[in-house]
């Protein structure tokens, strides 16, 4: 099942310090909407043509419940006209139980956190926010409980160890997904600059069979400079369910220099 996404909310920037996205910023960013109803209709008309899955994108720091909300409502109506097409949303981090209700009433029927990385990793490279794993799996558990399908997503190439591996296959087997997206890390499109592992076709393939291996029965996307990582080889991998299609974000912010390095 490929994904098309869609993002609601544009900002000049992220506040949340994440070392890892190109949207991060050190200054608070102002929000707008600038999707119409036209503009979903357009998105889910291309979802129905390419067979896909449709995505609803919020900036995950700065994009409160209130505003999610409201955006939803709006578009209501073309979420019934498009019932067909299934729906995910990936608003940020939520730990209120009624919110997944509401959004399962309007009818959304996935909910989407990235859990990116290890433990380790992940407090290193959002030092701001060093307790937001815990409530992105928090957020994960309470979407599963009101009865919403889950996915989740491995941002790789960050310069992880096996140690690392280990930890993020664990916490994704706690978040029991339905689908898993392995990212694969662009340098270019990275807010700083930092140790990390050279693309490899050769690790891409061994990411995706491990995957393919720990959650057998999991749809597994691939999302993310998949195809920086797995060039040739993109078209004659059988054992993923789908990809994602089109860049989704438009935010003009890539580091001006970039050092490839290889962790030790």
């Amino acid at each position: 099942m490929n994904v098309i996404q869609l993002s609601l909310l544009k900002n000049s920037g992220c506040g949340g310090g994440c070392k890892f996205c190109g949207l991060s910023t050190t200054y608070e960013a102002d929000r707008k909407t600038v999707v119409t109803e036209s503009d979903f209709q357009k998105a889910y008309d291309q979802a129905s043509a390419t067979n896909s899955r449709l995505e609803l994108v919020f900036q995950t720091v700065g994009a409160n419940i209130i505003e999610v909300m409201n955006v939803l409502l709006e578009m209501a109506d073309v979420i019934k006209k498009n019932a067909h097409i299934e729906l995910a949303i990936n608003p940020g981090i939520c730990t209120r139980s009624d919110f997944y209700d509401q959004i399962a009433k309007l009818g959304i029927k996935r909910y989407r956190n990235n859990l990116e990385c290890s433990r380790k990793l992940f407090s290193a490279l959002v030092p701001k926010r060093p307790l937001a794993q815990d409530e992105k799996l928090k957020s994960i558990l309470l979407a599963h409980d009101a009865g919403l399908s889950v996915d989740t997503g491995w941002l790789c190439g960050l310069g992880e160890t096996e140690a690392d591996i280990d930890d993020i296959l664990n916490l994704m087997e706690i978040a029991s997904p339905d689908s898993i997206t392995l990212n694969y890390f662009d340098p270019l499109e990275s807010a700083e600059v930092f140790a990390h592992t050279i693309p490899s076709e050769q690790q891409g393939l061994a990411y995706i069979q491990l995957l393919r291996g720990r959650f057998p029965d999991v749809e597994l996307t691939l999302g993310g400079a998949y195809k920086l990582w797995l060039s040739s080889n993109l078209n004659s991998i059988s054992n993923i369910d789908g990809l994602y299609l089109g860049t989704f974000l438009d935010h003009g912010l890539r580091s001006k220099q970039v050092k490839l390095e290889t962790k030790t």
